[in-house]
């Protein structure tokens, strides 16, 4: 009995509810006590498989569930990178395009920054210093 599907342990406790019910009855016909009926071996085994076969079930619900909790999370990951991804193609483009302008004004900017420099003279080095490159 060793199955891990649902449907195949919920037949296999209906059929033991079905033999220890008929276990049951045959003991009282016999006109043994509710203690005696009780204590029957076999009655006892029986409802143990039945309690085996609930938890197995209840085992099998939880695992599915749990899984199908993990595959919608890996969904809705995998969405969200996607999302990511395309606002950063989409962002990028942008970016290119600000980049652009701004290196286009640096550009504008550069021959008045050289027109102002050529007008003041240059200053003096300090003995020993290195000269800064740009």
């Amino acid at each position: 009995m060793g199955s891990n599907s649902l449907q195949t342990r919920q037949s296999q406790k209906a059929a033991l509810v079905r033999e220890a019910e008929a276990r049951k009855a045959l003991l009282t016909q016999k006109g043994l006590t509710e203690a005696s009926v009780a204590k029957d071996p076999v009655l006892r085994h029986l409802k143990a498989k039945i309690k085996q076969i609930t938890s197995a079930m209840a085992r099998i619900s939880f695992l599915e569930n749990q899984t199908k909790q993990l595959q919608e999370k890996k969904e809705q990951a995998k969405a969200a990178a996607e999302a990511a991804r395309l606002e950063a193609i989409a962002g990028g483009t942008k970016s290119k395009g600000k980049k652009k302008a701004a290196e286009a004004e640096a550009e504008a900017e550069a021959p008045k920054k050289e027109a102002k420099a050529g007008k003041k003279a240059p200053a003096k080095a300090k003995e020993g210093a290195k000269p800064k490159q740009k």
